[in-house]
């Protein structure tokens, strides 16, 4: 079925390494400067960039801070950065980022993909290793990948540019994919994108969760359950009446860094694909970071730590990031729907309209009131034929179960 990469792949690679030229021009040719005014620098690391963006995060955005950025980088070891910088007459106009991850057989967990596991390792022992570039942060949905000033280009001038930009990137790292995400996608940007040769393969989603101020409580939200999904609430919330929850300071996070790092690794190891992952001490940067704006919450039996979970909270909404779990405890209190519904609490708490919830586990999500929000992102490859593009986007496609369905567990209609 498979032949040898010789006959597999082409040479030619299908990215613009000139379209940055070409949008500066098109962009800034009716101003009075000239586009050679125009200057792109390239950086590995976010202090190569640091004055730059500095300058240009005018309202402050927390994931274009140089802690935060700089915590990625510590945190995500097996990925490589790289940030750009547009100046005009020396002056930083516009700042984004990017994240460039080596795709090998190591990335899939083999022992959970075993209709599919054959093919993979067939695959991956042709081409070797595959090189994706993504716009922004892989960890987190919709969150800021690039800044800009707004007297200089308009939200969709910015878009090209950083598409532009990273067409330029992907040309000198023979990338295979690159997947432009968390940017202003319009029907103009859409269609030039499209243009360029960039596609939609599959629907991408977030489970997401809106919140009737009316519940007041979890408990006022279980009420308004069918009773078939109320009593399974009631059993959930029951079986974790033996487990202690109690939120986590900064030193605490600190002082239980190993049997965070043990938890998080179990989830990890029971994931079909992963394009990295981030050490415990990251969640330690996050909460010094964001302070009360970041909670990590966590599980305990005899005193020991046996699941976690952390959230962000926003303007709007209440979200849920990473978890941690000991599974043989799981089984026994049930603990994700324990940290799913506390999540849902929180959110009720605090006021929050929308509680955000991922990408996985969506069947569980749904149960819980949670329904898929479109992710929006294109794709383009190069150095691959179209055949294994669509192999791949079914395969990804298939990573999240194919069996879940929405749920109605307050009996409306969907």
């Amino acid at each position: 079925m498979y032949r040898r990469s010789s006959a597999l792949l082409t040479d030619v690679s299908l990215y613009d390494s000139c379209l940055f030229s070409n949008c500066v021009k098109k962009i800034f040719s009716r101003q009075k400067s000239s586009a050679e005014e125009f200057k792109y620098k390239l950086e590995y690391s976010v202090t190569g960039v640091k004055t730059a963006l500095e300058l240009l995060n005018f309202t402050n955005q927390p994931e274009l801070s140089i802690p935060y950025l700089q915590s990625l980088e510590q945190s995500m070891a097996e990925t490589g950065f790289r940030y750009a910088v547009v100046y005009k007459e020396n002056v930083p106009v516009l700042c984004c980022y990017f994240q460039l991850f080596t795709i090998q057989s190591a990335n899939f967990n083999l022992e959970n993909n075993k209709s599919f596991a054959r093919r993979i390792v067939k695959f991956f022992l042709d081409i070797k290793k595959v090189k994706i570039l993504i716009s922004g942060n892989v960890l987190r949905n919709g969150t800021p990948s690039y800044c800009f000033d707004r007297t200089q280009c308009s939200d969709e001038q910015a878009t090209e540019l950083v598409a532009s930009i990273a067409e330029k990137i992907a040309s000198e790292e023979c990338a295979t994919a690159l997947v432009l995400r968390d940017l202003t996608f319009t029907p103009v940007t859409n269609a030039w994108l499209e243009k360029l040769g960039y596609q939609q393969p599959f629907d991408d989603a977030t489970m997401v969760m809106e919140v009737d101020p009316g519940w007041g409580n979890i408990e006022g939200y279980v009420a308004q359950l069918t009773r078939k999904y109320r009593s399974r609430a009631n059993k959930i919330l029951t079986s974790g009446n033996a487990v202690t929850l109690k939120e986590l300071g900064l030193d605490e996070i600190k002082e239980n860094t190993n049997r965070i790092s043990t938890l998080f690794s179990e989830v990890v190891a029971s994931q079909k694909f992963r394009l990295d992952r981030v050490d415990a001490a990251h969640f330690a940067d996050l909460k010094a970071l964001y302070g009360s704006g970041f909670e990590f919450w966590g599980y305990f039996i005899d005193g020991e730590l046996v699941a976690f979970y952390t959230a962000f909270i926003t303007q709007d909404a209440f979200e849920i990031y990473y978890v941690g779990l000991d599974y043989a405890a799981n089984n026994e209190h049930q603990l994700y729907f324990n940290i799913l519904l506390s999540g849902l609490s929180r959110c009720i708490q605090l006021g929050k309209k929308q509680l955000k919830l991922g990408r996985t586990s969506f069947d569980a999500k749904a149960s819980l009131g949670a329904r898929p929000e479109a992710a929006n992102y294109y794709l383009k490859t190069s150095h691959i034929p179209q055949a294994v593009v669509n192999w791949f986007a079914l395969y990804f496609s298939s990573l999240e179960d194919g069996k879940w369905k929405l749920r109605n567990p307050f009996g409306q209609t969907a």
